[in-house]
Formats: structure tokens, sequence, C-alpha cells
């Protein structure tokens, strides 16, 4: 070995070792406890050198006849045998009578130091190393494939938090109905679209609406479209479907007047979509509390239009947008003296009816209130031409019509309101029932579609009554302080 060469033995100092200090048993036996009993003479330094070997016990053992390749604290020798025993002990085998093939001998014998055996154990050790080296090449292959799970991951993390919005490729298939709600911005439009499977994310059709300047100008209704297409051609669908084929009902409409608009715009024969209602009446959505009656209940707004469309599909987003305006009126309809957000409808309803200008309505709304309210001129009378005009089904009201108190929707002759809303009132209606004005007024009358005469006295009502009969060419009744043909 490289150490031994260069230090001759025959040169190793001898002097100061005392001959019965040196261990006297073969190489063969384990010498490293005699070893520990020596003791170094005085003045004289022991104990392994810079080399990392102790020169005076070598020199002892040489000098004791010892066997050169016998163990040395710190010599080369000592590194080869502990490099076959780390191989034995990694890999010995025992045998069933408890013997080990190994060179050692018997299981608590001595163990066998000739060459023969040190040689034994060295060539396990090597295939012992080699079989360690495989077990490190799987462990290194397996923090391999961790660290390239940990990147996947890592990856998806960042493209999760990090990267663009998830989005679909394409103008997408099928067809699915999405409602746009009054007001909704890109988000809420998002949110609409992600639930039907149009878009595949909020965040994707938020970008794509933030780069069209044309987002904005995207109209409230519903709108068949394709699902599982990119968000930018949803921005862009949305966006041409402003011009294309729509049915837009107005506030205000009855429920014949919008079957009839059904009808045309589906190219249906007349009475189509009449019919349709009222066979199918239980099946369009309406809640218990209408008891079965639609009016009221056909909200008016913009609605997409398709090739071979339905109209119980119409009747049924129509109720539905109804019904979700009307969640919450019952909490509000005690606050201005109603029983219920059902009330609430029917009186938007009359304000839709009556009148022409929404800048009027919380005068209006008022009004209405103050005659369910009085007890005395009115008696909780509204006197109302528009709920006896709907039941009747014309604006020619006669004397008799009046006068007949058989019809619950005579409100000169029953007090309070009819029985069922007679249209379908908007969102203005609605905010002015909910929100009248502060006034006295117990008559009001729409003179044009600009102008409405409100008054608090018989007298100053019936003399813009009879101005009115005058301007529409009609008889003034002034018994019944009304206009008439006859």
């Amino acid at each position: 070995m490289g150490q031994q060469q260069g230090y001759p033995q025959q040169q190793m100092p001898q002097q100061g070792v005392p001959q019965q200090q040196v261990p006297q048993q073969g190489a063969g036996q384990q010498g490293a406890p005699a070893r520990q009993e020596q003791r170094p003479a005085a003045g004289q330094p022991s104990g392994p050198g810079p080399d990392g070997i102790d020169w005076e016990a070598e020199a002892a053992a040489l000098e004791a006849g010892a066997d050169p390749a016998a163990p040395v604290d710190g010599g080369e020798h000592a590194e080869d045998e502990w490099d076959g025993h780390e191989g034995e002990y990694a890999q010995d085998e025992y045998h069933e009578d408890g013997a080990q093939d190994d060179g050692h001998g018997g299981f608590l014998g001595a163990e066998d130091d000739s060459r023969e055996a040190k040689k034994k154990r060295k060539e396990k050790g090597k295939k012992s190393g080699r079989r360690n080296g495989g077990a490190c090449l799987v462990v290194a292959l397996v923090l391999l494939g961790a660290m390239g799970g940990a990147g996947y991951w890592g990856y998806g993390f960042y493209k999760d938090h990090f990267g663009p919005p998830p989005d679909y490729a394409g103008p997408g298939t099928g067809s699915v109905n999405v409602e746009i709600k009054p007001g909704a911005a890109g988000t809420q439009m998002g949110l609409a679209l992600k639930n039907a499977g149009v878009v595949k994310s909020v965040d994707a059709f938020k970008a794509a609406c933030d780069k069209n300047v044309k987002c904005s100008t995207i109209q409230p209704g519903a709108y068949s479209m394709p699902k599982e297409m990119s968000a930018e051609g949803a921005v862009q669908f949305l966006v041409e479907a402003n011009g294309g084929e729509k049915l837009i009902i107005q506030e205000g409409l009855t429920s014949t007047a919008t079957y009839v608009k059904i009808d045309e715009k589906l190219k249906l024969p007349k009475g189509t979509t009449a019919n349709v209602a009222k066979e199918q009446v239980n099946s369009l959505g309406l809640p218990a509390y209408a008891n079965g009656n639609i009016e009221g209940f056909l909200w008016p707004t913009r609605y997409s239009i398709t090739e071979g469309m339905k109209p119980e599909d119409l009747l049924k987003q129509m109720v539905k947008n109804a019904v979700d305006r009307y969640a919450g009126l019952d909490a509000e309809a005690s606050k201005i003296g109603l029983k219920s957000g059902y009330e609430v409808v029917i009186e938007a309803s009359i304000l839709q009816a009556e009148g022409n200008n929404k800048e009027d309505f919380a005068k209006m709304a008022k009004t209405i209130q103050n005659r369910l309210a009085d007890k005395g001129k009115v008696n909780g009378k509204l006197g109302m031409d528009t709920t006896l005009q709907y039941a009747l089904g014309t604006k020619n009201l006669e004397k008799k019509d009046i006068n007949d108190g058989s019809n619950k929707y005579n409100t000169y002759i029953n007090p309070g309101l009819p029985p069922g809303p007679i249209s379908n009132p908007g969102d203005d209606a609605l905010k002015a029932t909910l929100n009248p004005a502060d006034g006295k007024w117990l008559y009001f009358i729409a003179m044009s579609p600009t102008q409405t005469l409100f008054a608090d006295t018989d007298t100053e009502h019936a003399n813009n009554v009879k101005a009115y009969c005058t301007a529409a060419g009609q008889k003034f009744d002034p018994i019944a302080v009304h206009c008439t043909t006859k």
C-alpha cells in the first residue's frame, strides 16, 4: 500500500517501547484490547502520528514477530479488513444449524483470520457494495420521480394561481338557455354562463369582457347559446345577439297581449300560446299563492328567440324571472299597509296600467294607498277604470258595467284591491309601490303620456275628469264622475 512503501518497515524506530508491553497473541486473534493496555515510556509520545499511523505500535509488533498483515490501529490493513467486514455484516447468511458460511467459523466460535478468509470476506464486501449500489440507484430513481411529480404539481399550482384562467377553445356545440339579468356586469354574466356550461370559468369571461369595448352594451334577457365555447366567443355572441332575433315584452302588457306577441315572433297560429298557457299552467313554475293565475308573472324584458323554440319555453322563462324578482316582497308588504307580497304585485300592476309617466309613479302609489286606508270619502274603494276594463276586455265602459258589483274587478263598487294583477308590472312600478311619495291625494287622472293630475277633493277631481272626457271626445257623467259613450 502507498503508506507502507513511503516508510520502509526496517527503518522504523524500535527504541523506547518495552518488549513486555507488546501483545504476544497471534495475528488471527483480536489484539485491540491488548493494545489498549499499553503505556508509553516516560517522555516518549504515543498514539498515531500526524500521518494517522501509530509507528511505535507497528515497530513493537514487528519486534515481537507478529504478522505484518495483522491489523494495527490507523493502518491500511485494518481498513482493508473493515471493508471486508462491512460486506459481511450487511450480507451474512445463517444456515439452519446456526453455522455461518462466511469464513468466520461457528456462530460463537473464533473468527477465521487466515488470508483465505480475509480474501473471501473482501470479495463478499465488493458484492455487497454492488448490491448497495443498485439500491442507491433505485433510491435515486425514486427521488427523481418524486422531484418530477413535485415539478408537475408546481406547474399546476402556478397555472391555477398565476397562469391564464381556464377557458374552452372554439365556438362550442349544442344549445342552452342563459339568463342575463338587468344590471349584470362582467362577473355576474360570467357566473350565469359558467353555471349553464357555456364558459369554463368566470375569470376567463371577465377578462374577455374587459377587452371588448362593446361588452357593456350587452342587454338583459334570455339567450340561447352553444355550450363549452371560448370566453371571447361568448362575449362576441352576446354582443351580436343584441341586434339579432329577439322578443321584447314591455311593462304593463296583459297576459293576453303577451300571448299574441309570442305567436307572432315564433310564427305560430293565433291562439297557440294562449292554449299552451291554459293547458300547461300547472307546469310553468307559478307559485302556490298565484292560485293558477299567470297574470302578473310574465316578466317584461328582452328574450332571445331561436329556430324551433316552443312557447312553453318562453313562458317558463318569463314566470321564473317574475318569481325571482318577487322573492322577499312579503317582508316589505306590511310596511305599506298590505297583507302580502302578492298584494304588492297587484297594486304595482294597477299602477303600471294607470300611469303613463314613471316619474309620477310614487305619487300614484301613495294615492292608491290613501284610498285603501280611507274610511270616509271613498271608503276604501279605488274607483279605477283599468281594473274593470281588464275584466271586461274592453276600454269602452258603460254605466251598467260601472254599477255591476258582481264583477270582483269592479273597484267602483268593491272596496280593496281586485283579486289578482291586471298587467305585468316592471321594476319601476314595484319600486314606487314599495316607496310611495308623501301626500294626501285621493284622486289622479292621466291626462296624457307625460301629464298626470292629482287632487285632494271631489270637486277638483271632477273638473279634471270632465276636461279629460272633453279632450277624448266622450261624454262626462257627473254622478259617476266618469267618461261614457252613451
